[in-house]
């Protein structure tokens, strides 16, 4: 009898847990200023109304953007210094409230000036990244001794992918149709749907500042700097991010060689999100029945394998054939990757590392867009698909040198 009320209890946790990711980050794929719901209504507000140039718009959204660029500083502050008795859900109640007076503000403005949407946006983008962030250590505290970061982060990538699609499809339709000011008053809802998550779902010990357990985590944090399997993963993750025909000179080749149209590549994004939900599923389901090792050998298979499937592009057809295939699939790798960071992060100090990780994911993505550009002008998309394959490939020779504890990748039956 016991037992079953512990399953239960389990189940219902799980349950909760299951909620409060999807919540957060479905929220951050629809409110995200640069990539939300209302990212195309900002781009017309910066070009038609504060009628700023290409150059001085990109350096807007640039600015905005140095919110999701500093994400250990806030994996530092919540891992060192609780707030008010919590490490994670006093944080991100603030953050996610923050978030939404952000857009209620921006929507309540009468007209639009340069300096006030710039510091409003920069506001929404800080409480969206810092809830980022506190999410995913939440999904590492929790996941790792249920076993259970893969399906986790499964759960949350589905949730973040089926927002893009909306957002795809909402953004034009809300730029054509409906004014500035009830476009940002409509995202200033989806926080709130964090805020709720959040008081209802998350179940955390209350903790307090002292200095014991801000050396504890000192430690722990010193301890990992120096630790090789963070370093080894750290590089797994650079090499698999690290693909310069991708982005910018695959955008330019079916711009300027195969013509394709914005309306068509905004449903090939919109597929390729749709296709990552498919692909988000798929590892929540195998995830736990392979062991980590193995799960990242087929995954750098699949990248390989995705990557010179691009040779094949020649037209419509082929783009939309390769969109969906390729969206799925490298979903379920790239989420073998984010599994690789959940456990490589150490006890205490999850915030911290987590982030560091998917920074370095971030600088190999960005490294490769600055490589691509460069290169794209001189060698044409084919030889850098060739680059993008042989450094996926490289990660074969990282996989052996991995060394994750495995019980972390137990059920949860097991674990508890």
């Amino acid at each position: 009898m016991d037992s079953t009320a512990d399953r239960s209890l389990s189940d219902r946790r799980i349950f909760q847990l299951s909620a409060f990711f999807a919540a957060i980050y479905f929220v951050q794929g629809i409110a995200e200023p640069g990539a939300g719901i209302a990212g195309q209504p900002i781009f017309f507000l910066l070009k038609d109304v504060l009628r700023l140039g290409a150059a001085q718009a990109a350096t807007f959204l640039a600015i905005v953007s140095v919110a999701w660029n500093v994400k250990p500083l806030y994996g530092l502050l919540s891992d060192f210094f609780p707030l008010f008795g919590y490490r994670r859900k006093s944080y991100l109640l603030l953050m996610t409230g923050l978030a939404a007076c952000g857009w209620f503000l921006l929507g309540s403005q009468p007209t639009y000036e340069y300096g006030p949407t710039l510091a409003i946006l920069m506001a929404c983008g800080l409480g969206l990244a810092f809830s980022d962030v506190l999410c995913d250590a939440v999904m590492v505290e929790t996941g790792k001794p249920l076993g259970m970061t893969g399906r986790f982060q499964a759960i949350q990538w589905g949730a973040i992918n089926t927002a893009s699609v909306l957002a795809g499809i909402g953004g034009g339709w809300l730029s054509a149709h409906v004014s500035y000011q009830r476009t940002f008053l409509l995202v200033s809802v989806f926080p709130l749907i964090s805020l709720t998550a959040t008081g209802l779902c998350l179940r955390e010990a209350r903790s307090r500042y002292n200095r014991e357990m801000v050396r504890e985590t000192a430690g722990a944090v010193h301890s990992a700097i120096g630790s090789r399997p963070l370093w080894v993963a750290a590089a797994f993750i650079f090499l698999w991010n690290f693909s310069p025909s991708f982005g910018v000179p695959l955008e330019y080749h079916l711009v300027d060689n195969l013509g394709f149209s914005k309306i068509f590549l905004g449903t090939l994004d919109s597929l390729g999100s749709a296709a990552a939900i498919l692909g988000a599923a798929v590892f929540g389901r195998i995830c736990r029945r392979m062991s980590l090792p193995r799960l990242l050998n087929l995954s750098v298979a699949i990248g390989v394998a995705s990557t010179f499937a691009y040779w094949g592009l020649v037209g419509r057809w082929s783009a939309i054939a390769l969109t969906l295939g390729n969206g799925t699939i490298t979903m379920i790798a790239a989420l073998a990757t984010y599994d690789l960071a959940a456990r490589s992060c150490p006890d205490r100090a999850e915030g911290t590392f987590f982030a560091a990780l998917m920074s370095i994911a971030n600088i190999g993505t960005a490294g490769s867009a600055l490589v691509g550009g460069r290169l794209y002008e001189w060698l044409g998309l084919r030889p850098l698909i060739l680059v993008s394959g042989m450094a996926t490939a490289a990660c074969w020779l990282i996989v052996p040198l991995i060394r994750i504890d495995e019980r972390s990748s137990a059920p949860a039956s097991a674990a508890e």
